[in-house]
Parts: structure tokens; sequence; C-alpha cells
């Protein structure tokens, strides 16, 4: 690290990387300009506003197995709040840059592009752009204004001046256009989560310090301010907050340093009572979470207005944000994503993150409420489009502005899991019909009685099969009659036959060879040596012909008798028969007398009564899920079936 003294004050001034032009005194905040190992005043620097960021120059952390140090800062200002870029050195030489806005961290370096750059005025939200081989969608367009800088940086930093910027995205990958410069400036990045990024050396919080401060800001106290509108008292817990909401007279008013100004007077005429007061703290997703703004919005379908409330919490711990929906009593926990679905505007499905999502709702959100702290200049009447995609208990969200676009990520809670987080005072609203994403109960059940009926139907079959093969199956008489139209009231008999052992069922099998005739048969199962008899009756008739130029038949040439627990011994068949006058032919029948023959019977009502089970609870799940799809938007386009598969 080569270290030069400054001009102005003389204190020393490190310059760690190869690439730093510039640097800041941290002293004098004087700007100096390196030529070689000789450094020059140009100017005092702008002095940085207050905010919520734990991150110094002097932190450390890792980023992908390599270890950075951050070096210098580059603070911006745009009308969602402040945001800062930190300029990172890693300990194999590369530099590169951490940009940190409202909880959400980029690691990103300059990238060279051979596609041109399209103007900052032809660009808008959810336009594709294709940079370095790959597309990209604009999600943010902002015009920022430099408020100062520090530490090592690349190029010269100056405060007070506006950048256009523009901010894109595609499924992993982040790209920030710089249009400082001709041509614009393109930075490269990488979403990252706090805790991956493994920083330390960072200012300390409010428990660390033994003092208030709030967010990470070791020199930030828990501001109490009176509404310059009604004078009511408000709080401001974090330097990233915009603008605070007046619970008492409906006033928003903006934050900027230490400075306050109203935006809106008395713009909401109603005062609203949230389930869960402002300043209630919870634990959520292993965070704990304070609840610090709340607001209402309205989308108008058909002339009917639908309301729903969110509140904005905030963890102190890593200056993060995240949000609790409420609609109709149902609860979703929201944050917002940094890997943006790739789906175009109004698109029926797709897939993200290895899950199926459907659209579920489309229309304007407009804010009709709004109280406590928000990290941009909310204001009533704020509007949205807004589009939902569902995949139970998942949800996600996309809202499209003039200048923004974003996806967030929803999670269904369970108005027991808000409670036991918040303990509320007041009772939570009672949940109404099905919501959106709200789990069908009935889903895995239905899938747990399918597979237990495959699982019991399979059994069954095992067993029907073994009996069939395993019994003593034996035939034991097989014998030929002859039924003639020209006799009546005959009976004919079958030779002896002999049973070994007692017969679980004794099956006597009918197959003749009638034809446009019908036959009834009185068989009778005769005991030789006692008498005893068993007595059964069929009906056998079959016709056939053509007509128009169709053949077609009816009926059947055969029947069959089953006679149980038959003893053993010697018997024999008597059989009586009456034969039909449609035609005068003679009847073959031909008699089988099959002993312990596998019935089926008992299998098909067993399976009758099984598959009872899943067709109920199919019945339950559709039910469900007909009611959920009986709310969405797309009710009338077919969309209301049962998503759920065997």
């Amino acid at each position: 690290m080569k270290t030069a003294t400054c001009p102005s004050c003389g204190a020393p001034v490190g310059f760690r990387s190869a690439a730093s032009l510039y640097a800041v005194c941290e002293f004098c905040r004087s700007t100096l300009l390196r030529h070689g190992d000789d450094v020059e005043n140009i100017g005092r620097m702008a002095d940085l506003l207050e905010d919520a960021s734990r991150i110094q120059l002097g932190s450390e952390g890792r980023y992908r197995g390599v270890h950075f140090a951050v070096i210098g800062r580059i603070q911006l200002k745009h009308d969602a709040g402040l945001w800062n870029e930190w300029h990172v050195l890693f300990d194999d030489g590369r530099s590169g840059w951490l940009s940190e806005a409202s909880g959400e961290y980029v690691v990103s370096a300059l990238v060279p592009v051979a596609e041109a750059i399209p103007a900052f005025e032809s660009l808008e939200p959810e336009m594709a752009v294709t940079l370095a081989g790959r597309s990209f969608t604009v999600t943010d367009l902002e015009t920022a204004r430099c408020i100062a800088g520090a530490g090592e940086l690349p190029f010269k930093v100056e405060a007070g001046y506006d950048v256009n910027t523009a901010d894109l995205r595609s499924e992993d990958r982040f790209v920030t256009l710089d249009y400082s410069e001709t041509p614009p400036l393109v930075f490269v990045g990488y979403p990252a989560k706090f805790a991956e990024l493994s920083l330390a050396n960072l200012r300390p919080t409010r428990d660390e310090s033994g003092g208030v401060a709030v967010g990470g800001a070791a020199d930030f106290k828990v501001r109490a301010f009176n509404c310059p509108h009604c004078a009511s008292p408000l709080t401001l817990h974090s330097p990233a907050i915009e603008s605070v909401g007046c619970e008492s007279c409906g006033s928003i008013i903006g934050v900027e340093n230490e400075n306050i100004r109203l935006l809106a007077r008395a713009a909401q005429t109603v005062h609203e009572v949230p389930a869960l007061p402002l300043g209630s703290k919870g634990r959520l997703a292993g965070v704990d979470w304070e609840i610090i703004g709340f607001l209402k919005r309205r989308t108008t379908v058909e002339g009917i207005d639908y309301d729903w409330s969110e509140y904005l919490l905030f963890d102190a711990g890593s200056g993060g944000f995240a949000w609790l929906v409420e609609d109709q009593g149902h609860w979703n926990f929201v944050r917002t994503l940094s890997e943006i679905p790739r789906a175009a505007r109004g698109q029926l499905d797709f897939k993200f993150q290895d899950e199926q999502y459907r659209l579920f709702n489309t229309g304007h959100a407009e804010v009709t409420y709004v109280a406590g702290e928000f990290y941009w200049r909310v204001k009533v009447g704020e509007r949205c489009l807004a589009e939902d995609y569902i995949c139970p208990p998942r949800m996600l969200s996309r809202e499209v502005s003039d200048k923004e676009a974003s996806w967030s990520q929803g999670e269904y809670l369970a108005a027991d899991a808000v409670r036991q987080a918040f303990a509320p005072t007041l009772p939570l609203p009672t949940p109404v019909g099905v919501y959106a994403n709200q789990p069908n109960p009935y889903g895995e059940r239905h899938r747990g009685v399918c597979r237990l009926f495959w699982k019991f139907a399979l059994v069954a079959l095992v067993l029907q099969i073994a009996f069939a093969v395993v019994g003593a199956t034996n035939s034991v008489l097989k014998h030929r009659f002859v039924f003639s139209p020209t006799q009546d009231e005959v009976t004919l008999r079958s030779p002896d036959f002999v049973l070994k052992g007692t017969a679980r069922t004794l099956r006597v099998d009918h197959s003749t060879d009638i034809d446009n005739n019908w036959l009834s048969l009185t068989t009778t199962l005769v005991d030789k040596s006692t008498g005893k008899t068993w007595l059964g009756a069929q009906e056998i008739a079959h016709y056939q012909g053509v007509d128009d130029g169709e053949s077609w038949s009816e009926g059947t040439k055969g029947e069959d008798i089953v006679f149980k627990d038959v003893p053993p011994g010697t018997y024999y068949l008597a059989v009586d028969y009456e034969l039909g006058s449609d035609r005068r032919a003679q009847v073959v029948d031909t008699v089988e007398v099959v002993r312990n023959a596998p019935g089926w019977s008992n299998y098909v009502l067993l399976m009758i009564f099984l598959v009872a089970f899943p067709l109920f609870t199919r019945w339950r799940n559709a039910a469900f899920e007909t009611r959920r799809w009986s709310e969405s938007s797309l009710a009338d386009d077919g969309g209301d079936d049962d998503g759920e598969d065997d």
C-alpha cells in the first residue's frame, strides 16, 4: 500500500489499490488526485449523509471464497432514498463495487461490452436489453444525485452532480448502466445476502455499542419529532427511512437528514386501526422484526373495491426490510426478489426455481392509506400494475410503475403463526374464503390416500391371485348335454363324480351353442348316498342379426351357478330345461363342474369399497381448488381446476 501526506492537513492518506486515482482525506475531507508518488488537493469533498449502513471504510468480507476490503465509498440519493456504492479491493488484486440499497446487496465490476448501449430516454421498465450476449430486463430507472465520496476511488467524484442510472436484471445477474460518461459505463454483478458476505469490522449496532443506535448506525439514535401539521409525536427508526405517515392526521412527512417537511397534508380522511400496531415486535423466519410502517392498498374489479393491508418490517441487525401482507384475514410473509422470474407481462404460467407458477390476479393497485415509516416517498394515490402468480403456499407478485418493475415472493402464514409471533392485543381479522396461495389441506391428504389405495389394491390382487394358484382348484366333471326342441319336461342326468373333501365352492358352468333362441335351466346337485339336493336356475338367451348392413348381437351363450360348502361324497347333476320356440334347433350344452374355483366377486366388492376413499378426497380437493379459483380474475377463463395430480 502506498501512503501519501495530505497537502491540506498533513494526515497520512493510503492508496491500497493500483486502480485508485483519487482519495478523500478522512480528517479534512480534501479530495486528493494521485500523480505517481505525489498527490494534489483538488478541493474539499462534501459531507456524507447519515444512513443505516453497517458497512464502513475498513470493513472486510469474503465473496465466492476471496477476501476483500472496503476502501472507498460513493453515496447517492434518488427519489426512493439513499444508496451506497462501496469500492472494494480483493486479495487477488481485482477491484469492484458492493452496492447497498434498502437492505439489498450486489457485488459488481466494470465490464466492457460489445453491444451498443441504448439511450436512457429509450428505456422503460421490463424492456429487454442484450448485454454481453445475455438478455436483461430493465427494473429501475432513476436520476440520482451524488452526495459525497470517501476513501479511495478509481475516478473523480463531485458532490451535487446528477446522473441517470438504469438497473437491469436476469435470472441471477444484475447490471447497472451509468450514463455519467459517454459511452455509458456497464457494471455487471450478482446479488448477495448480508450473511453470505461474512462481513467484519462493521459499524456497531445498538447492542454492541451499549447505546441506542438502530439499523447498524453507531451514531444514529431513534429520533422523536412532531408532525408539522397536527403536532402528534412521531419516531424515526432508521436513517434509510424517507417518509413517515402520521396516524393522527394522515399527513405524509418527508425526512431528509435532520430536516422534515410536509409532503402531503391530510391526504387520507379515514383513520385506520391496524390489526398489528406500529412498533410491534416479533420473530419470523428466524429474524427479529419490528413493524415500522402500515399502508392500505386497493384494486377495483368491475366496480367493486378490494382492499388489503401491508406492514413494513424492519430488521435492526442487518438494516433489511420485509413485508407482512393481510388480505381478508389471510397473511403472507413477503420479501423482494433479487433474482427475477423470466415471464412476459400477462403470461399464464412459468417455472421459477423449479416450481410452476400460474397467473391468478391482474389489475392496478392504489395506495389508499399510509401510516409510519417507509424507505421511499410513498403517497396516497400511488398506482402500479400488479400481477400475482401462485404455487401454494408461495406467491410471486409483479409490480410495474412508470420507473420501476419489481418482483416479490410471499409465503402463506396461518393467522396463528402471526398471532404467536407478534402477540397482538386486538383479535386478528377472521379469514374469509380460500386465499390465492393458501395451502390446500386436502391436497396432501388426497395424495396420501391414493398411495394407500394403490398399496391395498396391490395386496388384494396378490392375495386373489395366490388363492387362485395355491387353492385346490380342479375339474371334477365335464359332460355334454343335448337339448332337443321336440321334447318337453325332460330331465337329463350327468355321470357320477366324487368329492374327496369338502368343497368351499362348487361351480357349475353351462356353455351352449344357442343362437337366436332362449333356454331356461334348472340345475340340481344331488348327493347320491343321502339324497340331499342343491338347486340353481339359469336363464340363457342369445340373439344376433344384421340391420341396415350392420351386425348386432345381444345376450350370452353361457351362465354358471356356485354351490358353497359341499361335503365329500358321490354326486350327479340333474338338469331340467325348457327351450324356446324362436328357433327349432337342438342346443348343445357343455357342462363343467369345477371344485374351489376362485371367485372375483369379493375382490370386486373390496375394490369398490377402497376406491370410495380416493374419490372422496379428490372431490374435497377439487372443491377447495374451485373455491380458490372462483376468486381469481381469470375465473371466467377456465382457470378453476383442481391443479392436483394423483
